[in-house]
């Protein structure tokens, strides 16, 4: 017998990205990827590998993430 499933990848998907756009069309696509940035420099887990990842490239080619 199957369990039901009490999570559902694509509908948080769809719930991420319809947010996302909100954003973009609340702030501007400038402001949005700015805080997208910030967001992601500040997250516990996201941050720390993405500030490993800057420190690996270059300094020519760093550029943030987003």
């Amino acid at each position: 017998m199957k369990s039901e499933k009490t999570f559902n990848c694509v509908e948080m998907k769809a719930e991420i990205q319809e947010r996302l756009l909100r954003e973009i069309a609340e702030l501007g696509e400038e402001e949005a990827r700015k805080r997208r940035a910030e967001r992601l420099s500040r997250d516990p887990i996201l941050g720390g590998f993405l500030r490993k990842k800057n420190a690996m490239q270059p300094e020519a080619v760093h550029k943030p993430v987003v």
